[in-house]
């Protein structure tokens, strides 16, 4: 029997303001069910449990902005690249844009694993962000992470790539280059908790932070 045809596209899309505060698994349901409101024609998979053939990037930790989050869906047909932008637009929640769509999509597998991800940390305050530069440049910065009654021991090592303060208003700017993904490298997410909590009293100098980057090593 002739396979129907199959069209992949990359969807790209920012989640910002109150949009961070979406789990991972809450933000799939949401798309999954705006696909179904719009009537898009997709593939799906086979077998007793039929989903959309769809596949996310990695997850984003909760409270994390990101202009740079995407998925990619298999559709019946090629899309209206424009037309399909304004449409999950027009039903996406406040703080999820669909920023563009691109197709044909074609998957470009590396042979190394993992991610480099670049950040954005805003904080309120010079010092406390000279303080956070510091403290993320050092390879030998330890913390630990308990998890369900066990404790494990981190070091930044390779983790963090580069670090680079710049003035923004009355506010300053640590721009971050992270490696995630790989045996032993501490998780963003793990390293920024961490940092948070290295802080102590000036924590509340760091605000925002923003996933401004990502891509397969």
């Amino acid at each position: 029997m002739n396979q129907p045809a199959e069209y992949k596209t990359r969807i790209n899309y920012s989640k910002t303001r109150q949009a961070r505060y979406i789990a991972h698994l809450d933000t799939i349901d949401i798309i999954c069910k705006t696909l179904r409101r719009m009537q898009l024609s997709y593939a799906v998979t086979q077998g007793c449990h039929v989903r959309p053939k769809i596949s996310f990037g990695p997850p984003l930790p909760l409270g994390h902005a990101s202009f740079c989050e995407y998925f990619v869906i298999t559709l019946c047909q090629p899309p209206d690249v424009e037309k399909l932008k304004s449409a999950l637009n027009h039903e996406l929640p406040q703080g999820m844009e669909v920023l563009s769509v691109e197709f044909p999509w074609a998957d470009k597998k590396s042979g190394s694993a993992g991610e480099q991800v670049d950040y954005r940390l805003h904080f309120s305050s010079r010092q406390t962000a000279e303080q956070a530069r510091i403290w993320l440049l050092n390879p030998e910065s330890a913390f630990q992470v308990i998890r369900k009654g066990t404790t494990r021991n981190y070091t930044i090592g390779k983790a963090v790539q580069k670090a680079e303060l710049t003035e923004a208003g009355n506010n300053w700017l640590l721009q971050a280059e992270f490696i995630q993904g790989q045996a032993d490298v501490p998780s963003v997410s793990k390293i920024v908790t961490a940092l948070a909590a290295h802080l102590d009293t000036s924590r509340d100098d760091f605000y925002l932070l923003e996933r401004i980057a990502l891509k397969e090593l």
